[in-house]
């Protein structure tokens, strides 16, 4: 499946990005709407129903795509890309969505979930949550590491977002090469091909015993492969992302991650399924911002 390869609102001119016009006025459209109070479903259903184009012949919008353009910092000139709105109406967008997107998710079960699978970056031991000075939540290393100063309900949920929207965006952080071999040599096997390699020497070798030794050495090669299902998790991954439009909940988590880590330099990742991990530290150096 293709993927845009840079934001929406923008192409490529004699290898400079530059600004389609179209494409603008509807980031523009985009963001002027959420911040007249228009909630993102809304906003996604228009521009569905006006038949709007996102990426080739795709126009079915969704909250998830509304939401990550409005989080988007290349559309006020991040990253070597023209901007397209001013900072002060994303700054006003951004601060009323992160007041909503706060208030939902501060809830008891999403928190309850965040205490069983967020551990330490540093010595793998659980991260705890406290109350600090009565009324301000905090998390930190029950080993005593001493990771970021201060992170609170709304750092941590701000890491996951992040992380999981850019894994959206770009799947193929999630093509990671496992270093689990897919088949291993037995003694049984060795044996077995140093005998066919003798009996294939003899003068007059018998086809029916040759054929068992062969069928025999092959069954044990089967037995001895094991199935790599990094791809298959990594697109079962992808797609969940595409179909959610809430990530800060329990269920949606509870399917594709096995752990979140907080390291000591304020930096979180995520384990998804399988064993695939995709780090802020990682999104920095592959697109310069991990936000």
């Amino acid at each position: 499946m293709a993927h845009r390869m840079i934001s929406y609102g923008y192409g490529i001119e004699n290898g400079i990005i530059v600004v389609l016009p179209t494409e603008a006025e509807i980031v523009k459209d985009i963001f002027e709407s959420y911040s007249r109070g228009e909630n993102l479903k809304n906003i996604a259903a228009d521009l569905t129903e006006r038949n709007i184009a996102f990426f080739e012949n795709r126009s079915v919008w969704s909250k998830a795509v509304a939401m990550r353009i409005l989080e988007n910092k290349r559309y006020i000139g991040n990253d070597g890309y023209p901007a397209i709105i001013d900072v002060d109406l994303f700054e006003k967008v951004n601060r009323a969505k992160d007041e909503k997107s706060h208030k939902k998710a501060k809830q008891p079960e999403i928190i309850s979930y965040l205490k069983t699978v967020m551990f330490c970056g540093e010595c793998g031991k659980q991260m705890r949550r406290m109350r600090d000075w009565g009324t301000h939540e905090k998390w930190h290393c029950s080993g005593g590491c001493r990771c970021k100063k201060y992170a609170d309900d709304n750092f941590v949920f701000c890491g996951i977002k992040r992380i999981l929207s850019a894994v959206c965006d770009n799947p193929i952080l999630l093509n990671k090469s496992t270093e689990t071999p897919t088949y291993t040599k037995t003694q049984d096997i060795l044996r077995y091909t140093n005998e066919i390699g003798r009996y294939m020497n003899e003068r007059a070798p018998s086809f029916k015993a040759g054929k068992k030794l062969i069928m025999e050495c092959a069954a044990l090669k089967f037995s001895a492969c094991t199935y790599n299902a990094n791809e298959t998790i990594a697109s079962c991954i992808a797609k969940q992302l595409s179909q959610e439009q809430e990530y800060l909940s329990k269920e949606f988590l509870q399917k594709i991650v096995e752990r979140i880590f907080i390291h000591k330099n304020g930096m979180m990742t995520i384990r998804f399924i399988g064993g695939i991990e995709i780090g802020e530290s990682e999104l920095e150096e592959r697109y310069g911002s991990a936000s």
